[in-house]
């Protein structure tokens, strides 16, 4: 079974701590060391580090509110910002960060590094599926907007030829007309380069068409 984000962290945390499991309380108020010291114990016995392929968090729970605040001063010391909440169904009192780049922070304040890295790739990979994801959705999109578009530049095509011959119209009509009815599927873009005009010459004619089937 894969070990849990939290049981990792907690694995190579406990690593730096060692037999002394101790900090010196009269010296935590202004020794750096200390306070990591004691972050690192504090973790190891409330501390949950979350997956991040669902959500980026981490957190320390207490039944004590003056040292979930202790525990918000240590963490600021390092520059970063913990929120609080309170679970009164569970009595807990919740210390978190949410944000990814601070929770990276925090895993190498508490000398988490092997899972800081691999936190990091998760975190990277689930970026790029979101990004390869919402390119993918955005062509669809594009596709099936430029497919709508053809289909109904077609459709004023069709009722133009009923009122009036081809040959009647201008040139540039008949053009944009015929490379149309030829090239169906093509964007407007693409059609635009086949027929040799701006992409806003072309939607201009076809807006033309448009007013001459509505008029």
């Amino acid at each position: 079974m894969e070990k849990s984000w939290t049981y990792k962290a907690r694995e190579e945390i406990s690593h730096h701590i060692g037999r002394k499991s101790k900090v010196d309380i009269s010296r935590i108020s202004y020794d750096k060391i200390e306070v990591k010291k004691d972050l690192r114990i504090k973790f190891m016995n409330h501390g949950f580090l979350h997956n991040p392929s669902r959500e980026y968090r981490i957190e320390f729970r207490f039944k004590d509110i003056d040292e979930a605040n202790d525990t918000l001063r240590e963490l600021a010391t390092y520059d970063i910002s913990g929120k609080i909440s309170i679970n009164d169904t569970r009595k807990v009192v919740i210390i978190y960060v949410v944000d990814k780049n601070t929770i990276l922070d925090a895993l190498r304040l508490l000398g988490a590094v092997k899972t800081l890295k691999q936190y990091k790739k998760v975190s990277d990979d689930k970026r790029h599926i979101g990004d390869t994801n919402r390119l993918v959705n955005f062509e669809t999109a594009n596709i099936k907007k430029s497919a709508n578009a053809s289909l109904r530049q077609l459709e004023d095509i069709k009722k133009l030829l009923k009122k009036k011959n081809i040959n009647s119209l201008d040139r540039d009509l008949r053009i944009v007309i015929k490379g149309r009815t030829k090239y169906k599927t093509l964007s407007l873009k693409e059609l635009a380069d086949k027929i040799s005009v701006s992409k806003n010459a072309l939607n201009h004619r076809f807006m033309k068409i448009r007013k001459m089937v509505e008029g």
